[in-house]
């Protein structure tokens, strides 16, 4: 299992040495629907697919419900679901008040353990063909959609 890759090029506007630069994105590779999971899980135990199906569903419901709740809900394996907002900074602590946070989110920790195996990746590069894309000399593999 590896996590790919593509080259990509930018234009680098702050820090020490501004300019044309290359770097590595990831290569999103096709996105896996909960229906995926279900059939994954239904094969590899003695669950039915309509059980797991169930159960992926309530839990989705639950975790959510949870941190709409303000609650952090901590999955062992994966990591945490953390509640959070975007606040506007006031001059003063009575300027704060509920008008000054402009959104809620959900911020994802990985577990220690998923952090560890995620620090162990393996990395493959992912060459792009593109019939009949003609570039200018000298320019790399154009940037794959979604990757900027």
């Amino acid at each position: 299992m590896a996590i790919g890759y593509v080259k990509i090029q930018r234009k680098i506007n702050v820090g020490g040495n501004p300019g044309i630069k290359f770097l590595a994105r990831v290569f999103r590779k096709n996105t896996v629907n909960l229906d995926t999971i279900a059939r994954e899980i239904s094969g590899a135990t003695s669950l039915s697919y309509a059980d797991v199906l169930a159960s992926l569903k309530a839990f989705e419901i639950h975790v959510s419900r949870h941190v709409l709740n303000g609650e952090g809900v901590k999955l062992e394996l994966l990591g945490s679901f953390n509640p959070a907002i975007k606040a506007t900074a006031q001059d003063s602590l009575t300027d704060v008040t509920v008008d000054t946070i402009k959104r809620a989110k959900v911020r994802f920790v990985p577990s220690p353990y998923w952090k560890n195996s995620l620090d162990k990746s393996l990395f493959e590069e992912v060459k792009l063909k593109v019939d009949g894309l003609q570039l200018p000399s000298g320019t790399l593999t154009p940037v794959t959609p979604g990757s900027h």
